[in-house]
């Protein structure tokens, strides 16, 4: 009568080394990490600007995407709970298959010998070796991103436009506020009623009004021009 002898035995807890993929991003070949875009029209026209392969998010041309996903080991344990043997040489299954009972019994995943360890430590050697290699031969982890960023015009107005916005926001609200104060004026009865509407405003509107026209206000605006 033959013997059959397996690595392991029901109720035996093993280590099943395996690789996992996490989430990761390249260093940007455009901005060189700064995010941001400085550019020289030929007039003499400075911008700045986010940079847009950074900013975008691609959808439809992942080569042009920073994202990607790369392979990592994973060493999970596991108590053997059933064992399958093929004798037949040269099947793909031969030898010995393990089910264990976190995954299932009967039905569930079935564990090939190899993948399978007494140690943990074992485990993760294993784990790290698969993930090199799923890293080296899997054509969407090696190819990174190969086509050239096309910038179009209307990026690079946008910024000024952006900026031309705000300003023009700014000086609204500041001639808003002003005139609201001329008009208490011209409406006041009286000299009491005049310097109530004064300190309203000084109390109310003139620090954030002092605030639109600040330098750091103007000198974005000239740096973007």
């Amino acid at each position: 009568m033959a013997t059959i002898t397996t690595k392991f035995s029901i109720g035996e807890t093993v280590y099943h080394a395996g690789t996992t993929t996490e989430k990761r991003r390249r260093p940007c070949p455009d901005c060189l990490g700064s995010k941001k875009w400085e550019t020289t029209s030929p007039a003499g026209t400075k911008y700045t600007f986010d940079c847009p392969r950074c900013a975008a998010q691609y959808q439809s041309e992942r080569d042009l995407a920073l994202d990607y996903a790369q392979f990592a080991p994973c060493v999970s344990p596991l108590t053997i709970g059933s064992i399958q043997y093929n004798t037949a040489k040269g099947s793909y299954d031969e030898g010995a298959r393990y089910m264990c009972r976190e995954t299932g019994i009967g039905s569930g995943s079935v564990y090939s010998e190899t993948d399978l360890f007494a140690s943990e430590a074992e485990a993760l050697e294993a784990a790290k070796a698969k993930a090199d290699v799923q890293n080296v031969e899997t054509p969407w982890v090696v190819v990174q991103y190969n086509k050239s960023l096309r910038l179009s015009d209307y990026q690079l107005s946008n910024a000024i436009l952006e900026l031309a916005k705000d300003e023009k926001s700014r000086a609204h609200s500041l001639l808003w506020n002003i005139s609201d104060l001329f008009g208490r004026i011209e409406e006041a009865a009286d000299k009491e009623e005049i310097l109530e509407a004064v300190e309203d405003y000084k109390n109310y509107d003139w620090q954030r009004d002092k605030d639109k026209i600040a330098p750091s206000h103007m000198d974005a605006m000239s740096g973007a021009s």
